[in-house]
Formats: C-alpha cells, structure tokens, sequence
C-alpha cells in the first residue's frame, strides 16, 4: 500500500508555556515525540483541529493523554495510509528508573515483535546516531537494531534538545527540538 504523500507538524521537547510557533506551511496531522505539555497538545489541537499521535518523555506525566491524543506507545496505527507507531521513554541511567525509563535490552525483546511501520515516532534518540556522550542522553540500541531490522521510512525522536538527521540504510533519522512541518513523500 502506497501512502499518501503528507506534510506532518512534529513537535518534541516544547518548553514554552504556550504554542507561539507561526505555522505557515499546511499539513496533514501531528506527531509528539514526548516531553511535551498536555496543555500544549491541546492547544495545537485547538488551532488546527487535525489527528494528533504521541508519545511520552522521560519528563511527561504519567496520566493519560488528552482525549484529542491518540498515544501510539508499542501500538500501530494507519493514517493516511501512513502505518505509524510509537515507543515512549529512554533508556534508563541510573538505577531508580522513572515511569517512561526502560532497560534497554528489555526494550529490545519487545521491539523484535514489533510489527515494520512506515513512521517510528519515539523519545529516545537512536545509540550512536543522533545520541550525546553523556550518560542522561545515550541513545537505544534496542531502536537501531529495530531501524535496521525493520526499516521504517522515517524515526523522528526528541530527547537530546538538538535539530539533526541522520541516514540508517533507507531510513530517514530526526531528531526534533521544539516543533517544525515535515514533507513525507
């Protein structure tokens, strides 16, 4: 199935108190790669009034998602004939592990059964890749391996407070700090 070609507005790591960004380009529905404000994801629902699918950071509450929110955590969902799916959190640390903390290799027996998606939406940056040195912003190993096994067209994450992308074979790695539109062909 070939999806539609789509413009995405995806947000991660949004600090401000309210959504001040000016959107001028037009676009087709929202992802948020966590650590992002309900009241935020409100408000850009409120603006926009288009689908919205997340999910959460090391730094988001542990209630559920508005109701205008579809969290996509280790689900998949079709949109625009986009299979897009999600994993929240980042790998643990330190040993006290928060509520969106994981094991890493815990991570990696779960995604192996994770079905290939077109969009992989997710907090952690990807080891190696789009990660920092310190240990607070190591990558998953547990997402790389998924990207090379799977192939999703494109991984968009938040976490590391840095704009960048990277190539894993065919597949199209950004990391996302504060929000922008994507063109998905």
């Amino acid at each position: 199935m070939i999806a539609f070609p789509s413009n995405v507005l995806v947000i991660a790591d949004y600090q401000n108190p309210s959504f001040t960004e000016k959107i001028y380009a037009s676009f087709d529905f929202i992802l948020s790669c966590g650590d992002v404000q309900d009241d935020i994801l409100e408000e850009i629902y409120e603006l926009y009034r288009k689908p919205i699918f997340a999910v959460k950071g090391n730094h988001d509450s542990n209630k559920p998602f508005p109701k205008c929110v579809e969290d996509v955590h280790f689900r998949v969902i079709q949109h625009r004939k986009w299979l897009i799916g999600g994993w929240q959190g980042i790998p643990s640390s330190t040993s006290s592990a928060g509520p969106y903390e994981w094991d890493d290799l815990d991570a990696e027996s779960h995604l192996s059964r994770f079905p290939p998606v077109d969009i992989l939406i997710c907090h952690a940056p990807v080891y190696k890749i789009t990660d920092k040195v310190d240990a607070a912003h190591t990558g998953s190993q547990a997402i790389l391996k998924y990207i090379q096994e799977k192939q999703p067209k494109y991984v968009y994450h938040g976490h590391v407070h840095s704009k960048m992308g990277a190539m894993i074979d065919s597949t199209a790695v950004v990391s996302v700090y504060g929000a922008k539109v994507f063109t998905l062909t």
